[in-house]
C-alpha cells in the first residue's frame, strides 16, 4: 500500500471511528441490527484476528441480530484480495471489503462530494454572516467573530447534510455526523462564552441537529453506552471509537453540557417538542427522576455485561432511521412524552446522563451569576429542571438559555468561568 493511501487510512481509523455514529456498521453489534454494509472497514471495532468478522465480542465469531440479546453465529471467510465476492448478507460477511489497496470509508465519499460541500459551506457560511450581521431572520449579531462562528455552525450542518445525501452512502454518515458534533460542540461554547446565544438560537440549532439525526441516522446518545461497557470488562477491545466517545464525555468536565444541550439529536428533538404550548409537568424533586437514571444507569451495565443492549429496546435508532417497527412505539411514546415532560430520556433513560451530569455539574465553564443580579427569580421560574436558582446544583442544565432570556437585567447570569 502506499505511503498516502496509509495516511489517509490511519487517518481515517483514528477521525472517523468516534462511534457517534454508526447506524450502517455498527447496527450489528449494539444495536441488535444486520447487515452490515461495511464489515470490517468500519473502524468503529478492530479486527484483532485480520479475519472478514469485526471483533465486538473478543475471541468470539457472535454478534447480536434480530431482538436485542440474541446472538446468531456469523459465517467468516479468509481474508482476500478479490473483487468480486457476493454482497453481504445479515449472516455471511462479504470478502471484497478486505481488498489491501482499500482506503476504508473515504471509499464511499468521492473527492467531488467533498468539493461540493466545501463549497457550499463556503457560500452558506458567507450569505449566513452578512445576514446574521443586519439582523435578518431575526437574528442580529453585531460582533464579527461570534457572527462568523455562528453563520460556519448553522451553515455546516447545511452543508454537511447536503454532501451526505449526495453521497447516497450510510457509511458517509459517520464522517459528517463526527465532523458535526465535533465542531458544533465546540462552536456552541464559544457562542456562549462571547454572549451572544439567545433562545431563537438555541431553537434554529435544535432543529437543525433533529435534521441532522434523521439525515445522517445518528441518535448518538444513548445507544452507543454498551460498547464502553464492554471495553471495560474486556468483552470488547478498546478501540478508538472508545477512545474518542470517552474525550467528549470528558471535556463536559471544561465547557459544561454543550453537546447534550445543542448537538444530540435525541435531546434536540425533546428540546422543540417541549415548545408545544400546552400544560406541562413539572417535577420540582429533580433528584428523583436522577435516581431512577442512575438505577437504569445500572441496570444498563449489568445487561450489557451479558451482552444484551437494554437501550435498543428505546427505539431510538428506530425512530431516527424511519423504520417501521413495534418497538418504534416506544420511541413514539417517548416523543409524546417529551411535550409535557421537558427531556425525559435525557433526565431519566440516558445512561450517559449520569456521566454528562456529574462533570457538567462542576465544569469548568457554566453559566454562573454576577453581582447585578437582582434576585428577581425570573430565571427559577423559567429553568424546567429547577437548576437555576443560587444554591441548585448544576448537573442538568442542558443551556436552554431561558434563564438568560428572562433575565431582566441582561447581564446576571453569564457563561464563564
Amino acid at each position: 500500500m502506499q505511503f498516502t493511501q496509509k495516511l489517509r487510512r490511519g487517518f481515517a481509523t483514528l477521525l472517523l471511528s468516534a462511534g457517534l455514529a454508526y447506524p450502517a456498521c455498527a447496527a450489528i453489534c449494539p444495536k441488535g441490527k444486520s447487515g452490515c454494509p461495511s464489515p470490517g472497514r468500519c473502524f468503529l471495532f478492530t479486527d484483532a484476528d485480520g479475519n472478514s468478522l469485526c471483533d465486538y465480542t473478543s475471541g468470539s465469531g457472535t454478534s447480536s441480530t434480530g431482538a436485542p440479546g440474541q446472538s446468531q453465529q456469523f459465517v467468516t471467510q479468509p481474508a482476500t484480495t478479490s473483487t468480486t465476492a457476493p454482497a453481504p448478507s445479515p449472516d455471511t460477511v462479504s470478502t471484497a471489503v478486505q481488498n489491501s489497496g482499500s482506503t476504508g470509508l473515504f471509499d464511499s465519499i468521492s473527492t467531488l462530494h467533498f468539493m461540493l460541500g466545501a463549497i457550499l459551506f463556503a457560500l452558506l457560511s458567507t450569505l449566513l454572516f452578512f445576514c446574521i450581521r443586519r439582523g435578518i431572520a431575526g437574528i442580529r449579531i453585531e460582533k464579527t467573530m461570534p457572527a462568523f462562528a455562528l453563520s460556519a455552525l448553522i451553515a455546516l450542518g447545511i452543508s454537511l447534510m447536503a454532501a451526505c445525501v449526495l453521497t447516497g452512502s450510510e457509511t458517509s454518515g459517520m464522517v459528517f455526523a463526527l465532523i458535526y458534533v465535533a465542531a458544533g460542540t465546540l462552536l456552541t461554547a464559544y457562542l456562549w462564552y462571547a454572549g451572544v446565544i439567545t433562545r431563537r438560537i438555541i431553537l434554529a440549532l435544535a432543529a437543525e441537529s433533529t435534521l441532522a439525526g434523521f439525515v445522517f441516522l445518528a441518535p448518538v446518545m444513548p445507544l452507543e453506552f454498551i460498547g464502553i461497557v464492554n471495553s471495560i470488562t474486556a468483552a470488547s477491545l478498546v478501540t478508538p471509537a472508545i477512545i474518542i466517545l470517552c474525550a467528549i464525555i470528558a471535556i463536559t468536565f471544561i465547557i459544561g453540557r454543550t453537546f447534550c444541550g445543542h448537538l444530540c439529536p435525541v435531546g434536540s428533538l425533546q428540546e422543540l417538542a417541549y415548545e408545544v404550548p400546552v400544560k406541562k409537568i413539572d417535577i420540582r424533586r429533580t433528584t428523583v427522576l436522577e435516581m431512577i437514571r442512575l438505577g437504569v444507569f445500572i441496570a444498563t451495565i449489568i445487561a450489557a455485561v451479558y451482552l444484551v443492549d437494554l437501550m435498543a429496546y428505546t427505539g431510538l435508532f428506530e425512530l431516527f432511521s424511519l423504520s417501521l417497527s413495534v418497538i418504534l412505539i416506544v420511541a413514539a411514546g417517548l416523543v409524546l412524552l417529551s411535550i409535557f415532560l421537558y427531556r425525559p430520556v435525557c433526565r431519566i433513560l440516558c445512561p450517559f446522563g449520569v456521566l454528562f451530569s456529574l462533570l457538567g455539574g462542576v465544569s469548568l465553564f457554566r453559566l454562573r451569576r454576577s453581582e447585578s443580579c437582582i434576585s428577581c427569580k425570573k430565571c427559577e421560574k423559567a429553568c424546567p429542571v429547577h437548576a437555576a436558582g443560587a444554591d441548585d446544583p448544576k448537573r442538568e442544565c442542558y443551556l436552554c438559555g431561558r434563564c438568560t432570556d428572562n433575565c431582566p437585567t441582561g447581564s446576571a447570569l453569564s457563561y464563564r468561568r
